[in-house]
Parts: structure tokens; C-alpha cells; sequence
């Protein structure tokens, strides 16, 4: 929810707002209602985002909106409806628009004592890695390639995910959905107790039962392993005078986030850094507020974060003392968006290299396009998934009749050039990871700066 400053508060501002109705969970609902509930969905986001004809174009959603009106069957539930209505969220392509899963039916499953799959995994060119295997005994380590869970291919597993998850591309979606792994085998696969699992051993495929483990010890874990893993920023001095600095999240306490890269800066000036090396291929987005405190403190000149923004009205924003136009009007958002430098002294006085990629994402975006466009530094990595003109200022809303939530944005925000091309942050310099370790990609931007110097 990038550049949000809404001057009213509600509903359509909660991420995951309480079902009002309880019992909806063990509802079925007649064909006229689950047709209404596409119709809704359509209408409504189409009232809401700012470009979305450039992403869906009209043609297109109509056939889409016919076409889900005429799967709908008597009877669905909500978990059943949203199998269906949740792939208009691949259509969208838009990290900022979709349809959620159905999280209160989750929530009670898993308040209940429900089980789950115990991995994370990462995600890798269509292929599955186990991140962390919270299994209690014979646990699968880091790094094995998964093949298959109970026969069903883990490719087709992930692309099938992809289609009920946010973002721009196939890439980008497979990359959330890897993400929210465990979750989503729960809702699309039915997968809540012991898989047979297929994966890939150094001396050929290998097949064993994995035991399920309670949702709430595998987010339990899940939090340990995050919080052992520190804070959102980590930094290290490398050979050659080169240091390197991993900015995982823009979100988090803004103080803290502040003292951390202050910390970094000036260890690196200790260490008479030359290069330094900014890590955001993971990067998911966080605050904007972050993203000037990172900014300022690695140039030496003003920068815009964005070159303009254009808001579309809606029925709520045309309301009230701060209503700014009528409903479905495109507007210039007044937003100063320009980046003080920090004193010298807080600064980093050398070359810097921002490392980007698939999963670099909304704030992270941001960041991208700031560096490069006010030439902060030099882009390295792979393409941005998401598209550099992000979308922002998020509004959610619920279906009539399901009451499954859904979201849009309002807002385009341009890129500080003013380029307002769709696609990806390209890098100045390509470079390349394998399998699901990208360790050595920092090493060819250590070389890399070191040959330019």
C-alpha cells in the first residue's frame, strides 16, 4: 500500500476485515448470487483501478466475466466459488489486485488443530526448493529440489497457485505463490495431513511420507526462523573492498529500520568501503518511508521517488470535506515526493550497485526506479517481474453475497524519468543465479564492481 494518504478511514482500508456473518462459512449459495458476485467483482474493480485497460483490457474482462458466470454451479461454498472467481486475479496482472482465498475458513481450521504441509519453499524458474522443512524427524534439507506431492507434479502445482495469486507476471506470481505455500495446498489441493512426497537426491528421485504438522506449531516456526534471521537489514564487508548490504523488507519500525542502515553506512566507511553493494532481490515492498531513508543516505543529490501520480475517483473518495472529484474521474495527485541527501557524514561516499529481481516488488520497485533514473547508482541482476509504473493506494471491498474479499488500487505512480512504459526495471548489467541459491550472483557483482573501478 504504497504512498497511501487517505483522509478516511473504513472498512475498504482493512486487508483481512472480520466475516460479519459467521455462518457464511458453511453456506451454499444458488447460481444468481455467485453470478451477481462476478458481476460484482468486475464492476468494481474496473471502478476503482486506475489503468486497467492497459492490463485487461475491456474485450477481455467481458469474455472473462461471461465465461466465470457460466462455471458457476448451484450449491458452491466459498471455498468452491473462489476456485473459480479467485483466477480472474492472474487476469488482472496487477500485484495490487485480486481476490483472496477464503482466510476465515483457514483461520478456523487452523484454530481447530488443523494440519499442514511442513515446508517453505522458494521458487526458481517454474521449480520448487525446500527453504525450511519444520518436519520433527528426517527433515529434508535446504535447497532439495521437490518434484512432486501426492502424484501431482510440483510445476503444475505452482502454476496452478500462480493463478489465485497478485502480480504482473507468471514469474512474479509463481514467485507469492511459493510464498504462501503451505496455505495454498490447504485451499486448492485439500492437502492437511501426512503427503508422499518426490524429490530430487544427489543419486536420483527419491519418494517418502512427510508427516503434517499443526498450523499453528508450523507458523510458530515459521516466526522463529524469521526472527532468528534478524533484522530486516544485514550488512558485510567483502574482499576487495566491497561491501554488502541486504535491505530484505522496506517495511518494520521506521526508527529501527533508520539505525540499521545508519549502522551499515558507517561500518562500511570504517572498513574504507569503495563499492557497496545494496541486495534487493527479495525485497516485497514495505513503507515508502523507508525507501527515502535508504535513498538519502546513498545520494548526494534531490530525487523524486515518483514523477506524478494519478488517482481515479471513486464513490468514496468523491465524498466528503477531501472529496477531490467525481466518481471515475482520472486526477493529477498534488505529492511532493523529492528525497533530501542526508549529511555527508551518514552518506556512503562511494559507487553504489543495487542489486534487483524477479521478486523486487512495490516499494522495492520504487527504490529500483529512484536509483536508476536519478542515477544514484548502477542496476544489476535480473528484471523486476512487476512492472517499474507501480500501482498503489489499495482499496478492499467484500463480494455481495459471499463475502469474499477482494482488492484494488487506485493510484498510478510514475517513475521519476516519467517513462511511462509498461514492463519490468531492466539492470544495466545482466547476471545470473541457478538452481535456488543466488550467492553467486553477489559474487559476480563484487567482481564486477571491482573490474569498473
Amino acid at each position: 500500500m504504497m504512498l497511501s494518504a487517505t483522509a478516511c478511514h473504513g472498512d475498504h482500508q482493512k486487508v483481512y476485515a472480520d466475516l460479519d456473518d459467521p455462518a457464511l462459512m458453511d453456506a451454499t449459495f444458488t447460481a444468481p448470487q455467485l453470478q451477481q458476485d462476478v458481476d460484482y467483482l468486475f464492476k468494481r474493480v474496473a471502478e476503482l483501478h486506475p489503468d486497467l485497460d492497459a492490463r485487461l483490457p475491456s474485450a477481455e474482462r467481458e469474455t472473462l466475466r461471461l465465461a466465470l458466470r457460466g462455471q458457476v454451479r448451484e450449491g458452491m461454498d466459498r471455498r468452491a466459488f473462489q476456485r473459480l472467481v479467485g483466477t480472474a486475479t492472474e487476469a488482472f496482472r496487477d500485484g495490487h489486485a485480486g481476490v483472496f482465498y477464503p482466510y476465515p475458513e483457514f483461520n478456523r481450521f487452523s484454530a481447530g488443530g488443523g494440519t499442514v504441509f511442513p515446508m517453505t519453499v522458494t521458487s526458481r524458474d517454474g521449480a520448487l526448493y525446500v527453504k525450511h522443512d519444520f518436519s520433527p524427524t528426517t527433515p529434508l534439507a535446504a535447497g532439495t529440489r521437490l518434484l512432486a506431492i501426492n502424484g501431482v507434479p510440483a510445476q503444475e502445482m505452482l502454476a496452478t497457485m500462480a493463478r489465485y495469486t497478485r502480480g504482473e507476471s507468471q514469474l512474479l506470481r509463481e514467485q507469492i505463490a511459493a510464498r504462501e505455500f503451505s496455505t495454498l495446498l490447504w485451499h486448492y489441493y485439500d492437502v492437511d495431513g501426512p503427503a508422499t512426497v518426490r524429490y530430487q537426491s544427489t543419486t536420483g528421485e527419491v519418494e517418502t511420507q512427510v508427516p503434517a504438522l499443526s498450523a499453528t506449531a508450523f507458523e510458530a516456526g515459521v516466526e522463529k526462523q524469521e526472527d532468528a534471521g534478524g533484522s530486516n537489514v544485514a550488512y558485510r564487508t567483502l574482499e576487495q573492498d566491497v561491501g554488502y548490504l541486504e535491505v530484505s523488507y522496506f517495511g518494520g519500525d521506521q526508527g529501527d529500520f533508520r539505525s540499521s542502515i545508519d549502522d551499515a553506512i558507517a561500518t562500511a566507511r570504517k572498513d574504507g568501503v569503495k563499492d557497496l553493494l545494496v541486495d534487493i532481490r527479495n525485497n516485497p515492498g514495505g513503507s515508502t518511508d523507508n525507501v527515502e531513508t535508504l535513498l538519502s543516505r546513498l545520494s548526494a543529490q534531490e530525487c523524486r521517488l515518483v514523477s506524478g501520480i494519478t488517482e481515479k475517483i471513486n464513490d468514496t473518495s468523491a465524498g466528503g470535506w477531501f472529496a477531490k472529484g467525481k466518481a471515475g474521474e482520472l486526477v493529477n495527485v498534488d505529492y511532493d515526493s523529492t528525497v533530501t541527501p542526508a549529511k555527508e557524514t551518514k552518506r556512503f561516499p562511494g559507487k553504489v550497485y543495487l542489486l534487483i529481481g524477479p521478486y523486487t516488488y512495490s516499494a522495492g520497485i520504487v527504490m529500483a526506479t529512484a536509483v536508476q533514473d536519478c542515477a544514484v547508482g548502477t542496476l544489476v541482476g535480473e528484471p523486476t517481474a512487476g512492472f517499474a509504473n507501480q500501482t498503489g493506494q489499495i482499496y478492499f471491498f467484500d463480494l455481495p453475497n459471499t463475502r469474499i474479499r477482494a482488492f484494488a488500487p487506485t493510484r498510478l505512480l510514475f517513475r521519476p524519468s516519467g517513462d511511462r512504459r509498461v514492463g519490468g526495471v531492466q539492470p544495466e548489467h545482466l547476471l545470473t543465479a541457478s538452481g535456488a541459491g543466488q550467492e553467486a550472483m553477489v559474487e559476480q557483482a563484487r567482481a564486477l564492481a571491482v573490474s569498473r573501478r
